[in-house]
């Protein structure tokens, strides 16, 4: 009974650490985007003379 325990908190640590480096990777990602649709919003901009 003591072996399935550390496989049961063993899965649980595997799945924080995947969730956390989705996060990460999600949170660094966001950087991108947002600046992606900066640079989209500014070409929109300049092509209709917007100041």
């Amino acid at each position: 009974m003591g072996r399935f325990k550390n496989v049961k908190a063993q899965n649980l640590i595997e799945y924080a650490i995947v969730l956390g480096l989705v996060s990460a990777a999600i949170a660094a990602m966001s950087t991108y985007v947002f600046r992606s649709i900066q640079a989209a919003q500014k070409t929109v901009d300049q092509e209709f003379g917007a100041q």
